[in-house]
């Protein structure tokens, strides 16, 4: 696998054009989500905030399935964050790095966020979560995971050159568990490899 150096991932246009494919995988991800905040978020789910959410696509089933009172969105990126206007969320342009929000929550999740830096900062992306969670609070953090199949598949992609995501760099579990051991407890973790560019999705539950 390539990586390109100092590239970073351009966010606007990718939601301008958002492949096909990624709306079958995001059905998948969408089922084992919406199971795991049902499982482990509590009876009930009043603040839920989603870091990296710009354009989210999985907002309609959460506030279907989920219902929280509450929903925040927080993101770097502007046009994605305006795509959600008018959609009855709450939304943050900010950096989950240096987050200046008050916010206690009852869940906060992630879906392909915390790749998208170096190992410092992706350690800096998993406290977030914690961060804006309430004492006993959901985190749930999914990111791809290098096996064999989404090795295999990103090559491909590269020959192709469809690859979007330069600065995407697929994490061992050990990386994210490192951090977030110190700050909850992990409950769940499941490979979603219908995907193919596998995820690994890890829940914890933050300590009192």
């Amino acid at each position: 696998m390539s990586r390109a150096r100092g590239v970073a991932t351009d966010w606007d246009r990718y939601y301008r054009s958002t492949p096909f494919t990624a709306h079958l995988t995001r059905r998948y991800t969408g089922n084992v989500l919406t199971a795991a905040l049902r499982r482990y978020g509590g009876d009930s789910i009043e603040t839920l905030v989603e870091i990296g959410g710009a354009n989210s696509c999985f907002l309609d089933r959460i506030r279907r399935e989920i219902a929280p009172p509450q929903y925040h969105v927080v993101d770097t990126n502007a046009y994605g964050l305006s795509l959600l206007e008018g959609r009855d969320v709450k939304t943050h342009l900010q950096d989950c790095r240096a987050l200046t929000l008050s916010l206690k929550a009852d869940a906060v999740f992630s879906i392909g966020l915390i790749e998208h830096f170096d190992p410092a900062d992706t350690a800096r992306a998993v406290a977030a979560h914690f961060d804006l969670l309430k004492p006993g609070g959901c985190a749930i953090i999914s990111y791809p995971t290098p096996t064999g199949l989404y090795r295999a598949a990103r090559a491909v992609t590269e020959t192709l050159g469809a690859w979007k995501f330069p600065d995407e760099r697929p994490l061992d579990r050990s990386e994210v568990l490192r951090t977030a051991e110190s700050h909850g407890e992990l409950l769940f973790e499941k490979i979603l490899w219908p995907i193919v560019f596998t995820q690994r999705l890890m829940v914890f539950r933050k300590r009192a």
